[in-house]
């Protein structure tokens, strides 16, 4: 018996990726001292995990029989939550420091 359906495990997924990788992104901006190093690790990282995550989701729907539209708008949600996480976590790595 599962504790969340198979879209609540997609999303949390999601989640877990974003801070997983965001984590990462900005620790490799800390010890590397490049934002562009930060942001392409970010990047990279979040994409491959993204894309395994995509690859998943279709196989668990497929397991549990849902339909074709609910995984065409899940998938597209995610992907949109996707692409305003890479543009926050760009906005947010070039953010200059301002001592007061």
């Amino acid at each position: 018996m599962q504790s969340l359906p198979i879209d609540g495990l997609f999303y949390s997924g999601l989640g877990a990726i974003f801070i997983v990788t965001a984590l990462l992104g900005f620790w490799i901006k800390r010890w590397t001292k490049q934002v562009m190093m930060g942001f392409y690790t970010l990047l990279a990282t979040s994409f491959g995990l993204f894309f395994w995550l995509l690859l998943w989701f279709q196989e668990a729907t497929r397991t549990t029989f849902m339909g074709t539209i609910p995984w065409v708008l899940n998938s597209i949600f995610g992907t949109v939550l996707y692409l305003i996480f890479i543009g926050v976590s760009f906005l947010l790595l070039r953010r200059k420091h301002q001592r007061t």
